[in-house]
């Protein structure tokens, strides 16, 4: 007499923490996964310009490795700024849905702009990508906060949902890049780009209408939920913890700026890539951290609602800089003791596995929470301010990257 084996998939649907998963992600608006969607192909094409914009300004502009991380964190530092005053005109002039597509729309034509051989497509691109940036990042969270009521508990899940989206865009993309950027192929890389791009922001264009946005001031109800005691905070007590998650979000940026950056470096001169005789290339370790968010955040937007009732999202977040912290302090053996020998690729995934983990804890419960923290009528500016802390993050990781070179080249 046969039996049947169960196919695993039938197994992992029996998983308690797999159908909570499910549960979470099929309650949402409509219009929440065309902004997927939309965050799904602008992650992607910035994973395959951030992944290899290191290496472009070394071959093709002539640049040192200490000045192409340096460029490389100010263009990140820049693409954050901008969204404080992308934030200003989003709340004030263009209002969220067509900031979107504006966006969007400039990051598709800068894109192509780094698809010409002319050695002035870096200056000619960089106006048209800062722009896109400014008004995309603020925009779809602007949007994703008008998606739900002001408490609605289904944010938190939301957010994690699209940072499960972002980090397959990320991975996507980083895998790309390394794959055309071993033969030096730049221009098809950026052709990927732009058409990924194209396709998002043509979906949004023909899918608006689903992006229905409830208003920004509500009128009570008596069906809305209560909202969450910690929230029951005066104006000074919402500044000071917007002032305090901003402050996160700058240490959080420092840290995890380096993956583009020194960590990149180290992956490509410190580290023994060589996997069953198949050399891993560097650039695919940026995808890395994406990676282990699609391992570890379905777990977490599971165990979500134990978290919440056991702790504070500001102690989750508190705990999350320390995961950044000890993820630095693991590659300090190696660097001390085999300075002048490649070492094994699990150094790095220790110390990118602690990096998400903070990621994790940081980033898209920090942005949830802020959400909840700012006056309706200026989301789109304290997100920018969040994202202006993310700038200041950025460049002070490509000058540490920067510091970082300068100490190995003086090394006798």
């Amino acid at each position: 007499m046969s039996t049947q084996r169960p196919s695993l998939i039938a197994f992992l649907c029996r998983q308690s923490w797999v159908s909570a998963l499910r549960s979470r992600l099929a309650r949402h608006p409509r219009g929440f996964y065309l902004l997927c969607l939309a965050v799904l192909c602008e992650r992607w094409a910035a994973a395959v310009l951030s992944s290899s914009l290191v290496f472009m300004l070394c071959e093709k502009y002539g640049q040192s490795r200490g000045e192409a991380l340096r460029l490389s964190g100010l263009y990140n530092a820049a693409s954050y700024f901008l969204t404080l005053p992308g934030g200003f005109a989003i709340d004030r002039i263009l209002g969220a849905r067509r900031s979107l597509g504006a966006g969007m729309t400039l990051l598709t034509c800068g894109y192509a702009a780094l698809t010409t051989p002319s050695q002035s497509a870096l200056w000619l691109s960089a106006p048209l990508l800062l722009l896109g940036h400014a008004l995309f990042k603020p925009s779809s969270q602007v949007v994703m906060a008008l998606l739900y009521e002001r408490h609605d508990r289904r944010l938190d899940g939301a957010q994690i949902a699209v940072y499960l989206v972002i980090n397959v865009a990320v991975t996507a993309g980083s895998v790309c890049a390394g794959l055309l950027v071993r033969s030096h192929d730049f221009r098809a890389a950026f052709t990927l780009a732009a058409a990924v791009l194209l396709f998002g922001t043509l979906a949004v264009f023909l899918g608006k209408s689903v992006l229905r946005l409830r208003p920004k001031q509500l009128s009570p109800s008596l069906s809305a939920p209560p909202p969450p005691p910690p929230l029951a905070l005066s104006m000074q007590q919402r500044v000071q913890r917007i002032a305090a998650l901003t402050l996160a979000m700058l240490l959080f940026a420092v840290g995890f700026g380096q993956v583009e950056g020194s960590l990149l470096l180290w992956a490509r001169d410190r580290t023994d890539r060589l996997l069953l005789g198949f050399e891993i290339p560097a650039a695919w370790f940026v995808g890395l951290p994406a990676l282990l968010v699609l391992l570890l955040a379905p777990a977490q937007l599971a165990l979500l609602p134990r978290l919440q009732q056991t702790t504070t999202t500001p102690r989750l977040i508190a705990w999350g800089l320390v995961a950044v912290a000890l993820s630095f302090a693991v590659l300090l053996p190696p660097a001390l003791l085999s300075p002048d020998q490649r070492v094994s690729m699990l150094w790095l995934l220790a110390s990118m596995t602690l990096l998400v983990t903070g990621e994790l804890l940081i980033s898209p419960l920090g942005l949830s929470l802020l959400l909840r923290l700012a006056p309706a009528r200026f989301v789109g500016v304290v997100l920018g301010a969040w994202y202006v802390a993310g700038a200041l993050g950025c460049w002070l990781a490509g000058e540490l990257g920067a510091l970082f070179v300068t100490q190995m080249q003086c090394r006798p």
